[in-house]
């Protein structure tokens, strides 16, 4: 056949090996380029720029990276002109030429103009003062018929007008009014808050932060309260302008998940007993016992702990543990209650 006779010539094959040869060539030059171009294989660990000089940091790892400065900002007690922040993260493996993107501290402190607080709340204060870049040292509650109304701002003792410039993140003090009826308040339930919040929730309920007690070590974002004094109670009243303690466990080593399941039930058991009009004594029982189991477990994810925990039931008018037979406990009765109590009650995962 005409059509395939030149399958019989040589030429077609040479021809062909030598389209194929410019094939691969092409490819080869291509993906070779492509290599160069983005450094294919040769990752290498970002290093740890915080706390360098920004302009010696700059000049140091010029070749590596493209530095782009996002913000300054004044950080008391930490070196001007510094690395604060920086992306990507020390450690993170990455491409020669990446963009690294710095935040660095000032060299003047950042100054702001002292809100006008008086008369507020205490919240509105509170608002006012985060907008403004400052924040809350104490509360300090003295007699005024307004309660939780601001009366006076001060910074180191001394009363700060409005307008006047500060530094920003400068704790201002707050004089506030005790008000005309009752001079005391909740207590908030601060276990499982991270610690970022603590604050400002303790402030909130007109209350100060007392002491902090750091159990474990870590990132702020894994710290979480896990015990306080004075211990929360739905009924607990405590003076305005109380310390709250706090303590820190890291949810790394603490199940706060655990925790506030066992709470979230103690909860659910009592309001159930109420719409079965129970008795008070028997609900406050119930509370007071889980309270109790609540203080004591050590909620680690280690299965021996969890184990001991599991002995940790109730405990009778003396604060001793005891089991779940109540027969001869006078203030909670098996026929104050038309069941018996189910132990998986207050230990469940």
């Amino acid at each position: 056949m005409k059509a395939f006779r030149f399958l019989k010539d040589k030429w077609f094959y040479i021809s062909l090996i030598i389209m194929l040869l410019i094939v691969v060539a092409v490819f080869e030059i291509t993906f070779s380029g492509l290599d160069r171009f983005t450094r294919h294989g040769t990752e290498f660990p970002v290093p740890d720029m915080v706390g360098l000089n920004y302009d010696e940091a700059t000049e140091l790892y010029k070749d590596e990276f493209t530095f782009i400065l996002l913000d300054s900002i004044y950080v008391k007690d930490f070196p001007e002109g510094a690395v604060y922040q920086q992306n990507p993260k020390p450690g993170a493996m990455v491409k020669k030429g990446r963009n690294m993107y710095v935040i660095r501290t000032s060299i003047a402190p950042e100054i702001v103009n002292m809100p006008n607080l008086r008369n507020l709340s205490l919240r509105q204060a509170m608002v006012s003062l985060n907008i403004a870049g400052l924040k809350v040292d104490r509360l300090e509650f003295v007699e005024y018929f307004a309660r939780n109304a601001v009366i006076e701002q001060k910074i180191n003792g001394e009363v700060v007008d409005p307008k006047k410039d500060v530094v920003k993140g400068t704790a201002v003090t707050l004089v506030v009014g005790l008000g005309t009826g009752s001079k005391t308040t909740n207590i908030p339930d601060l276990v499982g808050t991270n610690i970022n919040d603590v604050k400002y929730e303790i402030n909130k309920a007109s209350l100060n932060l007392g002491t902090e007690i750091f159990i474990d070590d870590g990132d702020p974002e894994h710290l979480f309260v896990s015990r306080m004094d004075p211990y929360y109670s739905q009924d607990a009243q405590v003076p305005l302008g109380s310390t709250v303690n706090v303590w820190y466990r890291s949810d790394e080593n603490f199940d706060f998940n655990w925790y506030n399941h066992e709470k979230l039930r103690r909860d659910s058991i009592a309001e159930a007993w109420r719409l079965k009009r129970y008795s008070s004594d028997t609900i406050k029982y119930l509370l007071d016992s889980f309270n109790y189991i609540l203080r004591n477990r050590s909620f680690s994810y280690d299965s021996l702990k969890r184990q001991k925990d599991k002995n940790i039931r109730f405990k009778d008018s003396k604060g001793e543990i005891i089991g779940l037979d109540y027969s001869e406990d006078n203030n909670f009765k098996n026929e104050d209650v038309d069941y018996k109590v189910d132990p998986s009650y207050f230990y469940d995962e």
